[in-house]
């Protein structure tokens, strides 16, 4: 028995060091050059949606496809003037890279959930830091049949939350 608890406390800590071992040093720097140099220029990204809400306003973007395939994705703070005329902040810029799926689905206006990234963001074993969920759904479904439905006919909600804040989107045109 005595034995048994020794190789089992060894097994755990050959584990426990190998685990730390695997994110490499400079593992922060390799993540973050996966990400543009200039990471709040957004100029060459094609807006997709334009979102609003009490708690602030952005555009989600999307940049070119990668060799891999996938696409990145920026949520894009903006402000409005008096006039109503938009301004990107320049700052404070979310991303993260979409799969194909992802990005159709990005496209379509359809159901995302996903974590967006700040600059300084260093994922490690799913640690987040701070980064926030974001999740979109602006699918407008075919209405149901309000008879078979009942009460409930339509009445699931389809909307955009960033972090806590719910966000109303529209496609930008």
């Amino acid at each position: 028995m005595r034995y048994g608890r020794a190789i089992l406390a060894a097994a755990l800590s050959v584990t426990a060091t190998a685990q730390a071992s695997a994110f490499s040093a400079d593992g922060c720097e390799q993540q973050r050059k996966q990400y543009p140099a200039y990471w709040n220029d957004t100029s060459a990204e094609k807006p997709l949606f334009i979102c609003e809400s009490q708690g602030g306003h952005f555009y989600v973007k999307i940049g070119a496809t990668d060799e891999a395939g996938r696409t990145m994705m920026s949520l894009v703070p903006f402000s409005r003037t008096s006039s109503g005329s938009i301004a990107e902040t320049g700052h404070d810029v979310l991303r993260i890279w979409l799969d194909r799926e992802q990005t159709r689905r990005m496209r379509e206006g359809k159901y995302l959930a996903t974590v967006v990234r700040k600059e300084n963001s260093c994922w490690i074993r799913g640690d987040l830091d701070g980064d926030v969920v974001f999740l979109m759904d602006n699918a407008r479904p075919a209405a149901d049949d309000s008879k078979a439905a009942g009460s409930f006919y339509n009445k699931a909600p389809r909307f955009t939350v960033l972090g806590s804040e719910y966000s109303d989107c529209k496609p930008f045109k």
